[in-house]
Formats: structure tokens, C-alpha cells, sequence
């Protein structure tokens, strides 16, 4: 696959990413110093929740410690003003706009040296966006988090219920989709499973791409009267705290935040009895999707 205007890339998303930065900055300052009803899990009062709140949103970059392919998660909810929820909404359209930047990198890999830990170079292929990032220095970025819109509700929230659930995603791919994942990796293991794809009979023309389990929380959320959707409840994705507007209301929604202990495992019983209980390669999680009875055979 040839590499594009790799210049013009570059320029892309630096432009998408400065305005994302600025977007935030902005709404920052305006919720932090407004009086916002606020509460979240784990905060005493509401000044504590505010805070925290403003971080959760603000929190774009990896920590040290934190883990890569993961972003940081806050229960909360956030009564503001008309100029803090129209400023939430150009954050999130300015989200978007880098995830399209970064979403044109996807499919391509450059090869570049880097240190081999022994004083060394060694040549090795990178993704094409991790190779930007680090040229425009940053490299800290947290894409999960910087792409994660902020809920925004339309409604006077009433009762909010969260709930979580350990869940995996399973993704369909073709075998030219899979040998061209293979073909990205660097794994020693390829030229193996190269071969095992090459084997499978011309009828499997799918295998399953399972990612690894992840807690998906959301919230369940009740209006006094409907939002402007005409809703009266609706349940949303709910890693980072709502905003809602507080309109004359003093007093916080009823909240209800679940027990850290108390997570459902249904979505991953559910699929894996479509799959082989093996992994079929070595260098992917990739499976093989169980035969499917012929009815007409009954």
C-alpha cells in the first residue's frame, strides 16, 4: 500500500489536534469556574466532584502509570449553564475531527530504526499515527481518550442508574482482512499461521477477531418530562460524567452508582458459543466460528 503526502498528513492532524486543545481549554475554564451542581462516585461534597469531573473531561494524555489502550473512567453527573453545554458540544464536534484525521493513518505502517536496548538500531514497522505523534512530540497522546465525546443530555435529569458489564468485542473479518493483519505484524509466529489460513476450506471465508474483555459502563437516565428528542428515558455510554442543563434547579438528580463488585458477564457467554473455544493462530486471537447446522438436513 503506497504511503501518502506524509508532510500533509502531518499537518492535518497537528491543525486537528491544536483546535482540540483549545476547544478544551475553553470549556475547562468556563465549567470549573461557573457554580455547577455536580456529583461523582467516590466524591464528598460537591466542590470534590466538580474536580474531579474537570479532570475526567480534561484528561487527555497517558500517565506514567497508565496502561496503553486505555483511558481513564469517571461516574458523574454535571449540571451547567447554556454556555458550558454549547461549548461541550463544539468539543465534542472537535473530537471528531481528529478521529478523522487519524482514522486516514490507520491502514498504513512505515518502517523506521529504533533503539534495540543494547546500544543498537534496529529497523522495525510502526503505524504510520504512532510515528506522527511522536514527531510532532506526542507521543503521551491518549487517542481512546481524546476521541470519548462527552455526554451531553438535552433533558432536566431526574435519576440516573449506572450499571456495568464485562463485555468483549468480536469482529467478522474475511481471510484477506485477516492475512492482511498478518501481514502487519511483526511476530514471529506469521509465517505459521500464514500457512493454516492458507489450509482452511474455501467455505470458511470469515474468522472471528476477539478483543480482550472490557468493562462497558453506562447509564440508565429519567427526565422530569421529555428531552428534546422527545424522550423520557434513554440509556447512554457513560465512561466520562454527564452534562446536563441545571436550568433553575438547585438540587442534584438522584444517583445511583453500582457496586464495583457486582459485574455482569453476559455478552461474552452469549458470543463465545458461536466460536471455537481455541484461538485458531498464534499471532492474532483469532477463531474459528463453529459450523452452522444445516436445516435442511432436519
Amino acid at each position: 500500500m503506497r504511503t501518502p503526502d506524509h508532510h500533509q498528513l502531518k499537518s492535518d492532524v497537528a491543525v486537528a489536534l491544536r483546535d482540540l486543545e483549545r476547544t478544551l481549554e475553553r470549556f475547562f475554564a468556563t465549567l470549573s469556574h461557573q457554580e455547577a451542581l455536580a456529583g461523582a462516585e467516590g466524591a464528598i461534597t460537591g466542590p470534590a466532584a466538580l474536580r474531579r469531573i474537570c479532570e475526567a473531561y480534561a484528561t487527555i494524555n497517558y500517565d506514567s502509570a497508565d496502561e496503553p489502550n486505555d483511558s481513564p473512567v469517571c461516574l458523574g453527573v454535571v449540571g451547567a449553564n447554556a454556555a458550558a453545554l454549547a461549548q461541550a458540544e463544539d468539543l465534542n464536534e472537535a473530537k471528531a475531527r481528529l478521529r478523522d484525521r487519524v482514522k486516514v493513518l490507520r491502514p498504513y505502517r512505515v518502517r523506521v530504526p529504533v533503539k534495540d536496548g543494547q546500544g543498537g538500531r534496529v529497523v522495525k514497522s510502526l503505524p504510520l499515527v504512532r510515528v506522527i505523534l511522536r514527531e510532532l512530540q506526542r507521543s503521551d497522546l491518549n487517542l481512546l481518550a481524546a476521541y470519548r465525546k462527552i455526554p451531553v443530555l438535552t433533558g432536566r435529569v431526574r435519576r440516573v442508574v449506572y450499571t456495568r458489564a464485562l463485555t468483549r468485542a468480536v469482529y467478522r473479518k474475511s481471510r484477506t482482512e485477516i492475512a492482511a493483519l498478518l501481514a502487519a505484524s511483526g511476530r514471529v509466529t506469521v509465517p505459521d499461521d500464514r500457512v493454516r489460513l492458507a489450509r482452511l476450506p474455501a467455505r470458511e471465508t470469515h474468522l472471528a477477531l476477539v478483543k480482550q474483555h472490557y468493562t462497558n459502563i453506562r447509564a440508565n437516565v429519567w427526565f422530569d418530562g421529555l428531552d428534546s428528542r422527545n424522550r423520557g428515558r434513554v440509556m447512554i455510554a457513560a465512561e466520562l460524567p454527564l452534562l446536563y442543563p441545571v436550568g433553575r434547579s438547585r438540587t442534584l438528580p438522584e444517583i445511583h452508582y453500582p457496586d464495583a463488585a457486582d459485574v455482569e458477564r453476559t455478552t461474552p457467554v452469549a458470543r463465545a458459543g458461536k466460536l471455537e473455544p481455541e484461538p485458531f493462530l498464534e499471532s492474532l486471537p483469532v477463531y474459528r466460528y463453529r459450523p452452522t447446522p444445516d436445516r435442511r438436513r432436519r
